[in-house]
């Protein structure tokens, strides 16, 4: 189970490599469990950047919670 620490140093990890010179668009895709005791929406709330996003799949399956520009 990734923390959250974890999957921030990977993000900055993914933002250090060098981009390609081309145009183009770049993804990088880390992902962490969302558990009981940490509240996406309220997490998104919180955030000065826009827009925020959050989802959550019908069965409680899959959850994601997202924000950029």
């Amino acid at each position: 189970m990734l923390s959250v620490s974890t999957a921030l140093a990977r993000l900055q990890d993914g933002l250090g490599e060098s981009f390609p010179d081309s145009p183009g668009t770049r993804i990088i895709d880390v992902a962490f469990p969302l558990n009981d005791a940490f509240d996406p929406l309220l997490w998104c709330g919180q955030q000065a950047q826009w827009p925020q996003f959050y989802w959550q799949q019908r069965n409680g399956d899959e959850e994601l919670a997202t924000l950029g520009r």
